[in-house]
């Protein structure tokens, strides 16, 4: 093995039956090194650690510096370069969504596009118009912000890999998170859903069109060591010098984001038991968030004579991709609920389709997402409160530096336990303390509250970069 450490290596499948997400691959790989960026760390009183003027260490003044520390600690980002017209832009590869979009030389308004490579046009011997779609603008959000531009078909290379794609020419971008960036550009990475999208919409697809690679897999490699230089993004196959450990498959259990089951949480080896008897959960009267189908009832009652609002555990037909509010009306023998949309739709559907605020899903699994954008891991509060609870990791971990913390771990569909110890999961920083005469130790969990209500599939346990470097 070439690795003496264990690295988490993640590739993600693309598969039109069956999409996975698989802990390693085979092959020979296109490999984009990723380089690592982090954020300008706050000014401190004083300059630095060493000096906290605004009084002791442990006041609520040097804190409050000490977690913006933290905060702009985990600020950071892996990008890599790649090529548009022959005109060099570093792009952050993004698992949370699937376009390729470029500040443009035409953005004149947003400051964000100031402070970036921009693509310019006329320079370039390769660029068409998308024919019908050049005539729109197009939005993405990402994430706090969002862009607007025009598609515009061209030659992308990532190294001396090259393919036609149709990428976003922005022509405004928002100035969070653009302003401040190490990026240009974002190319998305995750599943291209749209009705109207084409395979050189995606660059990995593209890539596979054009037979530059063999097939659409990408594996991410991001070392423990953030400064060791040797991050890497791999498209084709995984980088077999990279592997430490045999491939974990994981079904998706909902295309577009890489989605995934979890059946538990446990620390030290105890389960949490966070989703347990989501019979006893999911009532009459309590809010949800609910997938729903395209007929609607009026009332319960009209359950007696029309089917068609009604929705089986195996329904195979249209649902929606997103979920919306609603509330329980009432349950059935055979595991299904009434429920009441916002718009006043009254439908009978699986407790699978239903989700309670605190992220357990009518099934009583945890919905997971691998993300590459975010440098945290996130999940709702009651999953955050549970598990950081459980750890019993205090900020002032001073009197606790003896002992070992617990380890934290992710149990998949069919029993396979994904581990992270202390050093994955949490920072600790000694800050001298100089009325004291000694160092104070402070400890942060990588692990925060998600904003409620702001995900369209609804509550979900967001594993950024702290796990993909486990």
């Amino acid at each position: 093995m070439a690795q003496t450490v264990t690295l988490l290596f993640l590739a993600l499948i693309l598969s039109a039956s069956l999409p996975a997400v698989s802990l390693l691959e085979q092959d020979s790989p296109l490999v984009v090194p990723l380089r690592f960026h982090q954020q300008p760390l706050p000014a401190l009183a004083g300059g630095s650690f060493l000096s906290f003027r605004g009084g002791r260490v442990g006041s609520q003044a040097s804190l409050l510096q000490l977690r913006s520390w933290h905060n702009n600690l985990h600020a950071i980002e892996y990008t890599g370069e790649i090529s548009i017209g022959g005109q060099i832009f570093s792009v952050l590869f993004d698992t949370g969504s699937d376009r390729l979009a470029i500040p443009s030389s035409r953005c004149n308004t947003s400051k964000a596009c100031r402070s970036h490579r921009l693509y310019d046009v006329s320079k370039s011997m390769t660029a068409r118009d998308s024919s019908e779609k050049s005539l729109a603008m197009t939005e993405l959000s990402f994430g706090m912000g969002k862009l607007r531009g025009v598609p515009r078909n061209e030659r992308v290379c990532l190294g001396d890999t090259c393919t036609r794609a149709t990428f976003i020419e922005a022509l405004e971008e928002s100035d969070n998170p653009f302003e401040t960036s190490n990026f240009d550009g974002v190319l998305g990475l995750s599943l291209t859903l749209r009705s109207d999208a084409s395979s050189e919409d995606s660059v990995l697809q593209a890539l596979v069109e054009s037979k530059s690679i063999t097939r659409a897999l990408f594996a991410v490699f991001m070392a423990k060591d953030l400064h060791s230089g040797s991050n890497e993004i791999s498209f084709g196959a995984a980088n077999k010098r990279r592997m430490a450990s045999d491939t974990t498959w994981v079904n998706l259990s909902d295309p577009g984001y890489w989605q995934f089951s979890l059946e538990g949480v446990s620390v030290g080896g105890k389960d949490l038991e966070l989703c347990q008897a989501p019979s006893k959960a999911f009532v009459a009267n309590v809010t949800v968030q609910t997938f729903f189908g395209k007929m609607c009832c009026r009332s319960t009652d009209e359950f007696i004579d029309e089917e068609r609002c009604q929705y089986n555990h195996n329904f195979s037909g249209w649902r929606s991709s997103t979920m919306s509010k609603g509330k329980v009306l009432a349950t059935f023998a055979d595991g299904r609920l009434a429920v009441q949309h916002s718009d006043g739709c009254v439908q009978k559907v699986p407790r699978e389709w239903l989700a309670l605020s605190n992220g357990c899903r009518g099934d009583g699994s945890i919905q997971a997402i691998v993300d590459t954008g975010s440098s945290l891991m996130m999940a709702p509060e009651s999953i955050v409160a549970g598990i950081t609870s459980a750890l019993g990791v205090k900020e002032d971990c001073s009197a606790q530096l003896g002992q070992q913390f617990p380890s934290l771990s992710l149990r998949l569909p069919g029993g396979k336990v994904l581990t992270m110890s202390q050093e994955d999961y949490m920072d600790i920083q000694e800050v001298p303390d100089e009325h004291a005469g000694r160092s104070k130790s402070y400890c942060w969990v990588h692990l925060m509250n998600s904003a409620q209500g702001t995900d369209s599939k609804g509550p979900l346990f967001v594993l950024g970069l702290p796990f993909l470097r486990a």
